[in-house]
């Protein structure tokens, strides 16, 4: 079985080969012949490289003296990726089989992410870029960050992204509208990063006077919102990469419940801490995305929290749902939650206004479809969030995050 890439612009291209018990890469310099059972060490993470928006599986064996590093991301030229993926999974999956098989004692690390300078560099100033903001008069800095993110969001590899999905999302769509809600996600995006240093202000608004502050609501979220946090009870909240997505989890507080959110991390380990202290401001508790998070959520439902997820995201080996008329792997694991103890689901979005405060809406419990049992159908409960996020897109589509890879 064989593999071949080139870790970085100043390497060359290496060939790695599979054999009984062995790994052997060649290059120019010369062979480097690796036996199983001399292994020390084996470490798989996901990386971000500079030219390309995504994150890139990857992995380095060390061991005899030596450190094999091997990327599902091809490096091309300076700024051309080309994504081995399809290849790169087999091979490992088989190399990792064998490995263990031969040297069951070998060190083996899952890292999520390992953090390269460029993004050690960027969560750093993305940090400082939000304490100058919080400086600033919250519309003044979301002027600021939105102008910027304007000029700067069509440059990105994303931006041929998010207009890819946009078109497959609005088939026979013009140029013209296409650039204005391009914009106005670039917008949205650098406005609500703009945000973050003022959670504190955007927190401060209250069923009493739904109609005042820098967040309002009509009178049907607001009785809706008072109701919740009469209830007692554990329930589920969802929401979208729409407006200003963490006002959302700000309610349960303006409802009188504490919230736990589930999040997951940066590439910047740095720009992680900080999203986690902003979100701490207003929940009672964060669970990382990881596989003891549904333990986690079952165990905060149990205890009466207010559970709430960003749901919009593709999930690889998720269920399958339609989303404007394409069939997308979403996580299913809100109907799953939802299905283990008929948890109440509620759906929450933000719209951002033009005068520069934003609508709060929440809708729900919903009527989950039921399988035959009176179980909730955990795919057709999918299949009516993402119909309702879809609902709320087409409204306003400038302010879903379209570089975000779910339609395929």
């Amino acid at each position: 079985m064989k593999y071949s890439c080139r870790p970085g612009p100043f390497q060359p291209t290496y060939d790695y080969e599979l054999e009984a018990d062995r790994i052997v890469r060649s290059g120019l310099s010369g062979a480097v012949d690796m036996p199983f059972a001399r292994i020390a060490e084996i470490t798989v993470f996901k990386e971000r490289r500079f030219g390309s928006s995504r994150a890139y599986w990857a992995c380095t064996i060390v061991g005899g003296g030596h450190e094999l590093r091997l990327t599902s991301a091809h490096r091309r030229g300076a700024l051309q990726i080309e994504d081995r993926t399809a290849s790169y999974i087999p091979f490992i999956k088989e190399f990792e089989r064998r490995a263990m098989a031969a040297h069951p004692a070998l060190r083996f690390i899952d890292d999520e992410f390992r953090e390269t300078l460029a993004t050690k560099i960027s969560g750093s100033l993305s940090l400082r870029i939000i304490w100058l903001s919080g400086c600033l008069t919250r519309r003044l800095a979301a002027s600021i960050c939105g102008f910027a993110a304007r000029c700067v969001g069509p440059m990105l590899r994303g931006h041929r992204h998010a207009r890819r999905q946009l078109q497959l999302a609005f088939p026979g769509i013009g140029s013209r509208e296409t650039r204005r809600i391009l914009r106005g996600m670039w917008d949205n995006i650098g406005r609500t990063f703009g945000e973050y240093g003022h959670m504190t202000e955007l927190m401060t608004f209250s069923t009493d006077m739904p109609a005042a502050g820098q967040v309002v609501m009509d009178e049907g979220t607001a009785a809706l919102v008072r109701r919740v946090g009469a209830e007692q009870g554990g329930g589920l909240v969802f929401a979208a990469h729409l407006g200003n997505w963490e006002i959302p989890a700000m309610s349960a507080r303006v409802a009188g419940r504490k919230v736990v959110l589930v999040y997951k991390r940066q590439p910047s380990s740095a720009m992680t801490g900080g999203l986690i202290a902003a979100r701490s401001l207003f929940a009672e508790a964060l669970i990382e995305a990881s596989p003891a998070a549904p333990r986690e959520m079952l165990r905060a439902l149990r205890q009466e929290r207010l559970v709430g997820m960003l749901v919009d995201q593709h999930y690889a080996g998720g269920v399958e749902v339609s989303f404007f008329g394409h069939t997308c792997q979403v996580n299913p694991l809100l109907a799953r939650l939802a299905r283990s103890q008929d948890w109440p689901v509620y759906g929450a979005r933000a719209v951002r206004l033009p005068d520069q405060r934003h609508r709060y809406e929440l809708i729900g419990p919903l009527e989950l479809p039921r399988d035959p049992s009176g179980k909730v159908d955990v795919q057709g409960a999918m299949q009516m969030v993402f119909g309702v996020i879809e609902t709320w897109i087409r409204e306003h589509p400038e302010q879903w995050m379209w570089v975000h890879r779910i339609m395929r």
